[in-house]
């Protein structure tokens, strides 16, 4: 309820920059009767507003209004010339006063006028003869809200700049595509991926390096929720990977000493799902180890066969048993890895696609349009069966061995 005793108002529990922008507010009292600006300029100086302008027509109101931008335009509505509906009018058809609060003070009781008032473009009304405790109730009243919008405003404005900055730096985190074009190039294989966050910031990563003796190193990581939490999740996973450089070529040994890490940051319910693989592009042999990651597949020809992800996943337990598996993938064949977004988003109609579902589709399209572009074409049809947005990231990510007669990318 609006406080009506005519003392300065204290906004308790609102923010304090906000009340002193309300002290200091500019108020343009437009009358054009001397007397009654006058009435008015006393009634707002006992409430504590000094910052007062005056203007005795409708015409020189406008003029003052686009001068000196006030607060807040306290409007007499019948004045010679110009009159306080045509006042209104003109300043709402103009965006860029969109939010200035205008009070209108009449004598008239009549519900039709009071329509026509707010037809018009006014904010509030205020009788007359002018009651003191109403006014500056009023005259409070909407300078706080707007002084509260236009600080949220300010505040929406600097949170979305700063989740931008933010998405850029998790974006950079992915691996650039010199290094992709290195990591081909040196491994000969085929690297497809795709990354899109659900919202601003997303939890999901991939990545890959170079290793000694002929040996590719690459992940999928998927932390656990959304937003800025997930977010700074996988910003500390990743700054944590550096660390652990030594154990790169052990995928088991290098999932334990991250989960350490990890365990002693993450909050409670916290966690990553993760893949973890070492390709050796010479042989052909693949060590991995899984942390409860969807299983990955590996295509020749149109075959499909899952491998072992199973695994705690990291930051859950102090002490998991991570175990290495050995595979082999062989010249023209390919390995794909995603996040569980993929096999788990309701589609139209409300089912899910599920693993099933999804080698199916890996076999239809391989056998169609060829597995090194296997990635985008899964893609292509999987968005195509969206209604609305993901509710989770998606990440995926394909290596495919080049046999020397690929489709149009050898």
């Amino acid at each position: 309820m609006a406080d009506t005793t005519g003392t300065p108002h204290k906004a308790a529990g609102r923010d304090k920059e906000i009340t002193s922008s309300v002290h200091a507010a500019k108020i343009l009292i437009v009358d054009d009767m001397v007397l009654m600006q006058r009435m008015i300029g006393l009634c707002l100086n006992r409430g504590g507003f000094e910052n007062l302008l005056y203007a005795s027509d409708g015409d020189q109101a406008l003029k003052m209004i686009e001068e000196f931008m006030p607060d807040l335009v306290v409007l007499d509505l019948n004045m010679p010339t110009v009159s306080g509906y045509e006042v209104c009018r003109t300043l709402r058809a103009d965006p860029k006063y969109n939010s200035l609060p205008i009070l209108v003070q009449s004598a008239s009781e009549a519900p039709e006028e009071r329509v026509e008032v707010f037809n018009s473009g006014a904010t509030d009304f205020v009788s007359k003869p002018i009651n003191q405790p109403e006014l500056l109730a009023r005259v409070r009243m909407h300078l706080e809200n707007k002084f509260l919008i236009h600080s949220l405003s300010d505040f929406r404005a600097r949170i979305e700049n700063e989740l931008v900055l933010a998405r850029e730096m998790q974006r950079s985190l992915l691996p650039e595509k010199a290094s992709l074009i290195e990591i081909e190039k040196e491994t000969r294989t085929i690297v497809e991926s795709y990354y899109k966050a659900s919202f601003e910031l997303g939890g999901d990563l991939w990545g890959g390096w170079l290793l000694p003796n002929n040996q590719l190193g690459f992940y999928v990581l998927d932390i656990s929720g959304h937003g800025v939490a997930a977010a700074l999740n996988t910003f500390r996973v990743h700054a944590s990977m550096a660390r652990f450089k030594d154990t790169m070529t052990d995928p088991a040994l290098f999932l334990t000493e991250l989960n350490k890490a990890m365990k002693a940051s993450f909050q409670l319910g916290q966690f990553g799902t993760m893949f973890y693989a070492v390709l050796n592009y010479e042989t052909g042999t693949l060590t991995y180890a899984g942390a409860g990651a969807p299983r990955p597949m590996i295509i020749s020809g149109t075959n499909v066969r899952l491998l072992d992800s199973s695994g705690i996943p990291v930051g859950v337990l102090k002490e998991p048993k991570y175990e290495n598996h050995n595979d082999r993938l062989e010249v023209g064949e390919s390995i794909f890895c995603y996040s569980d977004v993929l096999i788990e988003a309701p589609m139209a109609g409300g089912a899910i696609l599920g693993e099933d579902g999804l080698i199916d589709w890996v076999k239809e399209l391989v056998k169609s349009k060829g597995r090194t572009q296997l990635t985008a074409n899964l893609l292509a049809r999987f968005f195509d069966t969206q209604p609305e947005a993901l509710p989770d990231d998606l990440t995926a990510v394909a290596i495919h061995r080049r046999s020397g007669i690929e489709e149009g990318n050898a």
